[in-house]
């Protein structure tokens, strides 16, 4: 973008030499690329901007079109409007990008936190192997040991878990804190602005900055931004400059600039404020550059011009010996004007020096700094970008181009050919007769106003024929000319038809993408047409993703400077919820990086889990209330853990479900197997009573018998006791009657007592 203005004075000098004066040369020399000298290239490539942003509104530049509205110098009978066919393309395109999830993933990327992440996972396997032998040593000795790590939960498996799960405590609020800046400040109606700035323009910029203690994002729009960016790259974060003009209200500057502007500034906005048209003042404000626009029924607006500029800035470092690790000296930072003595060593590195300047109304120089919010990588501090991010679509082919661009030909012609079908309707009629005015009947009194009296109300032409020198004519009257729609407009709307789908084929937004489906088209074919319409636009959505990632990314390592002292805030989540941020200052010792998946591939995923979901409940796999919340779900992955959550807590239902179903067909089963068993136990009773009272009765029987048996020997032997017990009584009797007979009385009255005992019990018997 060079012209013969630009003249950027040294970057490598010392920082005394950084004042105002060198700031304002800087700052002149960026200014001189916003001039409108034809033939500078930032002249030409914003007027080619604005001109896009008027053809996507609608509005219409008829000096582009005079030569077919005025080829002989006459106004024709028809109007040259705008019929836009690239608004609705455009806008169909931004309504995509607002349907499209924004799936963010933040992660710490310094080397500490890669360390740490390595650490927890070579814990997680040790714990792993460890908890065998454990679980071992304890069953064998009876002891157990308190290992390190006791209450780590340890995955199945760790590999995945550190892959896809794993967080630590710091992502998840550095994660939190990127949703809260989103949420507060609107992020996505600024990425939406910016994705139609690189359709309509094909260039999107952005500015990362501080604004109320949080980091912030502006649009930025493309055409009122110069910069020095590299051919090799379609981004704006290797430019080594930028400067951005803004047309604010001196209310708008004091609200912005207020901490800057001196009372002598104040003074000199308030007569800025003042300022008519063709006053002399305002013609020396004017004089090299337009500065102030004065009021025309509005308030006067003032340019500010503020640029972005990488120095160069020298570090000097006292390198100590290191006798532990000779390889690594010990450095110390020293001043710049400090000397080396002697026996000393001192090293000078360069580092990138941000600096910032604003001049508004082309007098008053504000803010020229080293610009404060400098973002440095833990890492690597000596690289750091400018607070301008963005895309210079196609830059590195030699021009960026816009999809505007692309179809702006195809537009004139489109409105040429509409044109033309209004001109042939404004010049159609019915068919029309000719008649020669030179044979009116006037010999019998009749002029034209009659003749079409006549034609009209009696269909008769009356003509005389020898009117002129008694001669009869030769012309023809009854010649006709046909004024209806000729093929001409079939002809012009084929065109019509046919610049339509060319303008759908070159953009990769179709007919069939736009909801325009034949009657006729099967249902196959306008699904191919949609996927491969949507490949070709595809690659503007990557260039907006990418650049989606970089801001966020910048916001995202902002916050180490923003939030360096602690945050803490409030914010109210998508369902309603409510969240708390608390974000601790140890958040300045990290670095981020913020993964934006392919929304495009989210978004046609995210459908199809919703339709998956709605499989699953008609399934019974999962409830309506997770169903709900998966079509309430911004991004794919949100819906993918509602489902997995959802169906596994089904699941879980399910199994007790058939826990309990199983548990109840069990005591079911067990009851009847008890009644069975009682049943048996019924009958076994039974039986063993009748076994008893057989046993008892075939007892009893033995019993008896043996009882007979016993009393017949009983008898038998009583008989033959008692026979001998006579024989000897007899012989005893007979031996004592023999002695005394008085001695042996009583003896005898026993004895005949004993017999008449013994008698009776054999009568008995």
């Amino acid at each position: 973008m060079a012209n013969k203005y630009f003249s950027m004075p040294s970057m490598v000098i010392p920082d005394k030499e950084k004042n105002d004066e060198w700031c304002e040369q800087v700052l002149g020399a960026i200014v001189s690329y916003m001039t409108y000298d034809d033939g500078s290239s930032y002249y030409s490539s914003r007027v080619k901007d604005i001109r896009n942003y008027q053809v996507y509104n609608g509005s219409l530049n008829q000096d582009d079109y005079t030569y077919i509205t005025e080829q002989y110098g006459l106004t024709y009978p028809a109007r040259l409007v705008n019929y836009p066919i690239i608004t609705p393309k455009i806008d169909l395109l931004v309504g995509e990008q607002i349907r499209r999830p924004l799936d963010m993933k933040v992660t710490t990327v310094n080397k500490e936190a890669v360390i740490r992440k390595q650490d927890h996972k070579v814990a997680l396997m040790m714990r792993d192997l460890l908890s065998d032998i454990h679980k071992e040593f304890t069953e064998t000795q009876g002891l157990d040991i308190l290992q390190q790590g006791e209450g780590m939960p340890v995955p199945e498996d760790i590999e995945t878990y550190m892959k896809y799960n794993f967080r630590e405590m710091i992502e998840e609020t550095a994660q939190d804190g990127l949703e809260y800046i989103i949420n507060r400040y609107n992020v996505k109606d600024v990425f939406k602005e910016g994705f139609r700035d690189l359709l309509v323009t094909g260039k999107e910029f952005y500015k990362i900055d501080i604004q109320n203690g949080d980091p912030y994002v502006r649009r930025i729009d493309p055409r009122t931004i110069v910069f020095d960016s590299s051919v090799h790259s379609d981004y704006l974060d290797d430019a080594s400059w930028v400067g951005e003009e803004r047309w604010l209200s001196v209310n708008e500057i004091n609200d912005e600039f207020k901490d800057y502007l001196t009372k002598d500034d104040l003074l000199e906005l308030d007569n800025m404020r003042n300022l008519y048209g063709g006053s002399v003042d305002l013609n020396n404000y004017n004089s090299q550059f337009d500065w102030i626009d004065v009021g025309h029924g509005k308030e006067t607006r003032i340019r500010i011009v503020t640029a972005e500029w990488k120095s160069l800035r020298a570090i000097k470092f006292k390198v100590s010996e290191n006798k532990y690790n000779p390889g690594k000296p010990f450095r110390k930072i020293v001043k710049d004007t400090y000397k080396a003595r002697r026996g000393e060593t001192v090293e000078t590195k360069y580092v990138d020096d941000i600096w910032e300047a604003t001049k508004i109304g082309g007098k008053i120089l504000v803010k020229a700094q080293r610009r404060s919010n400098q973002v440095r990588s833990v890492d690597y501090p000596g690289k750091t970008p400018l607070s301008y991010v963005g895309c210079i679509y196609n830059n590195t082919t030699g021009e960026g181009i816009s999809l505007v661009d692309m179809l702006d030909n195809i537009q004139m012609l489109y409105n040429i050919v509409i044109y033309q079908i209004e001109l042939a309707m404004a010049r159609s009629g019915g068919k029309a007769v000719i008649y020669d005015v030179s044979q009116l009947p006037t010999n019998v009194g009749m002029d034209i106003q009659q003749v079409l009296y006549h034609l009209k109300t009696d269909g008769i032409i009356p003509i005389n024929s020898k009117d002129e020198g008694n001669q009869i004519q030769s012309f023809n009257q009854f010649q006709q000319v046909d004024f209806t729609l000729s093929q001409s407009v079939q002809q012009l709307i084929n065109l019509k038809l046919m610049l339509e789908e060319m303008a759908g084929n070159i953009s990769g937004v179709t007919r069939q993408r736009e909801g325009a489906v034949g009657q006729y088209e099967y249902v196959g074919n306008v699904q191919r047409s949609v996927v491969q319409s949507a490949t070709i636009t595809e690659s503007w959505f990557t260039a907006h993703g990418e650049v989606m990632q970089r801001v966020l990314e910048r916001l995202c390592n902002l916050m180490k400077i923003a939030w360096a002292g602690g945050k803490k805030a409030g914010m109210i989540l998508g369902d309603g919820a409510y969240k708390f941020l608390n974000v601790m200052p140890d958040i300045s010792l990290q670095d981020f990086g913020v993964y934006v998946g392919d929304s495009g591939k989210d978004d046609a995923m995210k459908q199809v889990v919703q339709q998956l979901a709605q499989s699953a409940l008609q399934s019974g796999n999962i409830d309506l209330l997770n169903v709900i919340k998966v079509l309430k779900a911004d991004t794919m992955t949100e819906a993918e853990k509602v489902l997995e959550r959802g169906m596994e807590a089904m699941q879980k239902q399910q199994q007790a479900m058939q826990q309990q179903a199983m548990q109840a067909q069990q005591m079911a089963e067990q009851a009847k197997q008890a009644e069975l068993q009682s049943q048996m136990q019924l009958k076994e009773i039974d039986n063993q009573a009748k076994r008893d009272v057989a046993q008892i009765g075939a007892e009893s029987r033995k019993e008896v018998a043996k009882m007979q048996t016993d009393t017949q020997r009983d008898i038998h032997d009583a008989k033959s006791e008692s026979e001998v017990r006579g024989k000897f009584a007899d012989h005893a009797i007979r031996e004592r009657e023999k002695s005394s007979d008085e001695k042996k009385k009583p003896e005898v009255q026993a004895q005949d007592t004993k017999r008449e005992d013994l008698r009776k019990a054999k009568e008995r018997i």
